[in-house]
């Protein structure tokens, strides 16, 4: 029975020190020094675009916005050599056409016509060799106007005049098509902009056939409009005929093409750049030391607390009835010092903590930004992360280092200890997550925080006392400790021979052997008298005999002494 108390209570205090813990640092100290954002603290191509399209939630610094709102006009005002702005006929300043007159632009558009006149230009979007007769534009693949407003563009820091005069941006093709086609998407062409004008145009020739049939010819004006309905029909015919001509998986292959090398070079020129690594690198060391900060805070309140926990009923048990300002100042003093030695007996723990913090919260910083590269991070896995890099630098440590020499059975035991408490805390956080958002009355958010710090507490004991009791793991364990080297096997087996000793020599000093002072004095005289082991074997065991003692093994006996050690 009591053996069952002894266990519910530290069942009870274990439970204690993990909730105290969640309290203080996931739940307590994470919310003031962290303030997890939205696509995270780094600007990235990827975040930048989606909060330009409209995610307004994703994260953007007032620089990298400022930046964008700086990237000036499609088509800049027309300045003189003075810098004075040039104006037309009419005083209305003149626009300057950068896109359109790109020395690029101008030398791919000579080429294509020489091709075009000899038969050997051919439309990608249309999977064919243009006739010299047709009317010919060059497309920018990828519409300058998109360059321009790119904020991934902005973002890198490059022209956007120069990066959508390219060659791989590039591709002639019918006049209506690229006319049409203007400042859209190619995925906004093709799917809703051609099927809408093919649309229109249909119901617009049908219209002028049914209008064409009641026209009157009597006079030559009535000829002449007959002659321009007759044309606009044919004309509407053959745009159509130019749009149904389009290859849409041609179309959409060039702009892949297109679009990749648009985005290898804003990446790599991005990426590689010291603006994104000072970022990163400041960032991740603000997130180590916050996080490092936690740790070692939360080791340091957790102790103020367990010493409070005890000291102040205490102190009100001793005080009461009898109370007074020299008494409680006592205890207070007494307290404080306590707290002060509790925290100086784990100063190593706190710097561990420390340490272990900071590398958690740098590496958490880091993932958050590589993942926000490829896909924008919610709020919450901010919080994941750090807590599950937390258990990931623990478990390395101790899985690498081993710094308790443990074998691989607890090695592997307390390893599977952390990352199960990782989870276990990772679970806590998603359920205060919903809890917060669920709980807005008042003290809301302190209900949902000691909820879930009960619940990763219930839910660490319960791991905890699983690997540890569990007949499945104990199986476990022991196959996995069926793996130990032969030396640390010999070692294990003289450490358990030591321990024994160890109880045995305490239960021998508890024997009562009837000596007097003398008695013990003149016996102790005689063994530092004795220079020879074998007669200092021969006192013990004359003083053995005359004692009564009763051994495990015989005296004097070298054989019998191992036997007793071998079955130890």
């Amino acid at each position: 029975m009591s053996g069952t108390n002894t266990q519910n209570f530290r069942l009870v205090d274990e439970l204690n020190k993990t909730v105290t813990n969640s309290l203080v640092t996931t739940f307590g100290l994470d919310f003031l020094l962290f303030e997890d954002k939205k696509g995270g603290d780094i600007a990235t191509i990827h975040n930048a675009r989606q909060h330009q399209k409209g995610d307004t939630d994703i994260y953007m610094s007032d620089s990298v916005q400022q930046d964008y709102a700086n990237r000036g006009d499609y088509k800049p005002v027309k300045r003189d050599a003075n810098g004075n702005i040039m104006t037309d006929g009419n005083g209305k300043p003149k626009k300057e056409d950068l896109y359109h007159s790109h020395p690029n632009y101008k030398v791919k558009g000579k080429e294509d016509k020489k091709l075009q006149q000899g038969g050997e230009l051919v439309d990608e979007y249309r999977g064919k060799t243009m006739s010299s007769n047709e009317q010919r534009q060059l497309d920018h693949i990828i519409s300058s106007h998109e360059v321009h407003d790119d904020a991934g563009r902005v973002l890198a820091g490059l022209s956007g005049v120069e990066l959508a005069n390219q060659d791989s941006n590039f591709q002639s093709t019918h006049n209506y098509i690229n006319n049409l086609k203007s400042d859209h998407s190619m995925d906004e062409f093709l799917t809703t902009i051609v099927p809408k004008t093919i649309e229109n145009k249909r119901k617009s020739i049908e219209k002028d056939r049914q209008r064409l049939k009641s026209m009157p010819t009597e006079t030559k004006q009535q000829r002449h409009q007959k002659r321009q309905l007759e044309s606009k029909i044919a004309k509407q015919n053959e745009q159509i005929e130019v749009l149904e001509s389009i290859d849409e998986d041609k179309m959409r292959e060039a702009d892949k093409k297109a679009r990749q090398e648009y985005d290898k070079q804003i990446n790599f020129t991005y990426y590689t750049s010291s603006k994104f690594f000072k970022s990163t690198a400041m960032e991740s060391g603000k997130a180590g030391l916050k996080m490092g900060v936690r740790q070692a805070l939360g080791l340091v309140f957790a102790e103020v607390w367990f010493e409070l926990k005890d000291a102040i009923p205490q102190a009100l048990k001793d005080t009461n009835g009898n109370f007074t300002l020299d008494k409680f100042l006592e205890k207070l003093k007494a307290t404080v010092q306590n707290i002060w030695n509790r925290v100086k007996v784990r100063f190593k723990d706190i710097l561990d903590e420390f340490k272990s913090g900071a590398l958690a919260g740098a590496l958490s910083s880091l993932s958050t930004t590589i993942m926000n590269i490829f896909f924008t991070t919610q709020k919450l896995i901010g919080k994941l992360l750090r807590e599950t890099w937390s258990s990931l630098v623990s478990a390395a440590k101790i899985l690498f280092f081993n710094p308790e020499n443990l074998g691989p059975g607890a090695l592997a035991r307390e390893v599977t200890r952390i990352l199960s408490t990782g989870v276990a805390v990772a679970t806590g956080v998603i359920l205060n997550q919903q809890l917060a958002s669920l709980m807005t009355f008042p003290l809301g958010t302190e209900l949902a925080a000691f909820i879930s710090a009960v619940a990763t507490g219930l839910m660490t004991i319960g791991i905890t006392y699983f690997l540890d009791h569990s007949k499945l793991m104990q199986k476990v364990w022991a196959f996995l400790d069926q793996f130990k080297s032969e030396a640390r096997k010999t070692l294990e087996y003289f450490q358990k021979v030591n321990a024994e000793l160890d109880r045995y020599l305490l239960e021998l000093s508890k024997v009562e052997f009837n000596l007097s002072p003398e008695e013990l004095a003149s016996f102790t005289s005689s063994l530092e008298s004795i220079s020879c082991e074998h007669e200092r074997s021969l006192l013990l065991s004359a003083e053995i005999s005359k004692r009564e003692v009763e051994l495990p093994f015989e005296s004097n006996n070298l054989n019998s002494t191992r036997a007793w050690l071998m079955n130890l």
